[in-house]
């Protein structure tokens, strides 16, 4: 049995060092994001010509495309009209709705309800609206977004309603008796982590399946495909920010409690938001909220917000002015525009009203003030079910976005199967490096030491054995000295027989672990890299803590700059090896101080001179294949899987 005991000379915590907290990582970032908006800023204002501006429309265009990973081919969508029917009175204020299924990849299925005008009041074709739903589990169901399409129906303009991923009948994953495992905003965020990982994002289902209602809008007879809309509110409006940027058809636009900025009031506030609402990189690169709007000028933008918005009024009003710049030098001043409706967060019947007249007047060449009637017709969520059992995935060959990502992890494995066999070891190093963003050891600013916050000595009892050891606890400042790294060095009063680094998940907790080490002799450096131990960020619990971990809003933040916690970690490790007197073994205990390790030994092997894993380590392939298990967020590495896996760092560190 392994003893030991402290005889404390001085105070051995670093608790009162005030930058060792769990804000440190968001302080840190949130300076980054500073600098990044600093050199948008000089982008945009450098954008004085037409010229200029259709140069930064394909810049971004491109990035955003390339952002959003490998999307599907077009195969057949394969419609079916399972049902129709009509609401209101005829001659007054009737319309007719289609209930649709269609699939915008092979049996992935897309459910939505198609409002089409009285055909007594008006002629096809008409000029059509998608409307793309925010965060209501009832989606299409939920009374402002059918409110919209009604509203559009009876003034003669067809809307099309269409359910997300895992809200309205599209839930991904059901529980044995077929109700949701999950739904919205936790269940984008469960599906994002193994996108991310095949270089994709919860959004990239979200923009195909808009590709593949434009495209069955377009297929209909009844329909103008050359004046067709998009609108929607919340996470609708984000979708429509995304499809009006990226797809051309779409001549009139109008998002909804979204746009606001990603350099403003939003990230100091609320932070990022869900996985579809953060595009890797696009901080960093430059494609702020306003960019989806000059991506489209001059094509018919219109801005929705409201008083008590979560997604800060004050910047919807400063993005609109940005776009609006933008529109006049292009010379067409008003098909930008922005209005704001009294209240919280939420599509309004100013809002609602505002949408449709913009949409007459750009798709139908209608300039009316037409107002929503309190008697409007509604429809129950039962009359708006278009799948048999309430599901899609109840419908029998029904896939699901996971199984869509499991095929693509297929795919690349044999990519990189393919690839690995004409690779050296020092090629798969660069791309290793180019994937995660680790610098080169000599490029890798140098680590001070921090103020010494306690010393002692202890001894330890093993069989009648007394070992004694000193210990001191301090800190590292990486980064400038942006970057606290606490730290406990213990140095057995013997000839140490070298040094260990000892990483854990936790943190530096796990004292019997070091007492053994420091009983065979090492010098024994704990370290807790940044986001671990006394900097372990703690953020919104929709990045569910269960499943992930709760730095989840940390994470994000730094996706959005295009940085990868697994390369930042990297680097404070090898900062930190580089300042010892000879290369350094590693002790890692978990999944993030492993992944680390593996990391800083495949790039590295003249620092590192071994790891020992005290756990195993999954692979990335092996967590998408499974779907959504628990999984340290922070381990995930944008596009990872386009070139590597864990197996291969270990080929690297043999």
């Amino acid at each position: 049995m392994l003893r030991f005991t402290f005889l404390l000379l001085g105070l051995l915590t670093a608790a009162t060092l005030a930058a060792q907290d769990a804000n440190m990582m968001r302080t840190y970032l949130l300076n980054e994001l500073h600098t990044a908006h600093h050199s948008w800023q000089e982008r945009y204002d450098s954008l004085k010509t037409p010229a200029d501006i259709e140069v930064y429309q394909k810049e971004r265009k491109d990035f955003f495309r390339q952002q959003l990973g490998k999307i599907w081919e077009r195969t057949p969508l394969n419609p079916q009209n399972v049902k129709s029917f009509t609401k209101g009175t005829p001659g007054k204020d009737a319309y007719r709705v289609e209930l649709i299924i269609f699939e915008s990849a092979p049996k992935f299925y897309v459910t939505g309800a198609m409002f089409l005008p009285d055909e007594t009041k008006f002629q096809a074709p008409y000029p059509a609206v998608l409307i793309v739903c925010g965060h209501a589990n009832d989606a299409k169901a939920y009374p402002q977004y059918q409110g919209v399409a009604a509203l559009a129906a009876t003034h003669g303009l067809a809307a099309f309603v269409i359910d997300p991923i895992d809200q309205g009948e599209r839930s991904q994953r059901l529980r044995e008796d077929g109700r949701p495992l999950m739904q919205g905003v936790a269940a984008h965020n469960a599906l994002g982590p193994g996108s991310i990982l095949l270089g994709r994002n919860t959004a990239t289902f979200e923009v195909w399946d808009m590709i593949r209602a434009l495209d069955y809008l377009e297929s209909r007879e009844d329909i103008d495909g050359k004046r067709l809309g998009v609108t929607g509110n919340s996470g609708g409006g984000t979708q429509t920010s995304y499809i009006m940027a990226l797809d051309d058809r779409v001549q009139a636009a109008a998002a909804h409690c979204y746009l606001c900025g990603l350099y403003g009031k939003m990230m100091t506030t609320i932070g990022p938001q869900d996985a579809e609402q953060n595009i890797f990189g696009q901080a960093g690169f430059g494609m702020d909220h306003v960019d989806y709007c000059i991506m489209r000028a001059p094509k018919p933008t219109l801005i929705g917000t409201t008083t008590g918005d979560f997604f800060p009024v004050e910047d919807a009003w400063a993005t609109a002015r940005n776009a609006q710049r933008i529109f006049d030098r292009l010379g067409y001043s008003e098909k930008m525009s922005i209005t704001e409706a009294d209240g919280p967060h939420g599509w309004h019947k100013t809002l609602r009203e505002a949408t449709v007249r913009w949409m007459l007047r750009w798709l139908a060449d209608r300039d009316e003030m037409i107002f929503e009637a309190d008697y409007q017709p509604s429809c129950t969520a039962a009359e708006l079910r278009a799948t048999p059992r309430g599901e899609v995935m109840l419908i029998d060959g029904a896939r699901s976005a996971f199984d869509l990502n499991r095929d693509y992890n297929e795919e690349l494995l044999a990519v990189r199967t393919a690839k690995a066999a004409n690779r050296s070891d020092d090629e798969l190093r660069e791309i290793i490096r180019e994937v995660t963003g680790i610098r080169k050891l000599e490029d890798i600013p140098a680590v001070q030491g921090g103020t010494i916050e306690g010393e002692g000595n202890g001894f330890l009892n093993l069989n009648g054995g007394i070992t004694t050891f000193s210990i001191y606890t301090f800190t590292y400042l990486a980064e400038d000295r942006k970057i606290v790294l606490p730290a406990d060095r213990h140095i057995p009063n013997i000839t140490s027989t070298g040094t260990v680094m000892y990483l854990n998940d936790k943190g530096r907790v796990s004292r019997t672990r070091i007492m053994e080490l420091v009983k065979e002799g090492k010098t024994v450096l704990s370290v807790d890299l940044r986001g671990l131990g006394q900097t372990q960020g703690v953020g919104a619990t929709y990045y569910n803590h269960e499943l992930f971990g709760t730095d989840g809003v940390d994470y994000y933040f730094a996706y959005l700059l295009g940085k990868s916690y697994v390369g930042m970690r990297v680097e404070d490790l090898l900062a930190v090896a580089r300042e010892q007197v000879q290369p350094v073994e590693v002790v890692a205990d978990g999944e993030v101080a492993g992944l680390v390790a593996l990391h800083a030994a495949a790039l590295e092997p003249a620092l590192i001179k071994s790891v020992k894993l005290e756990k195993p380590i999954r692979s990335w392939y092996d967590f998408v294949k499974s779907g959504s298990t628990p999984y340290p967020i922070t381990n995930i590495v944008h596009g990872a899987l386009l070139e590597y896996d864990v197996p291969d760092l270990q080929r690297l560190v043999k």
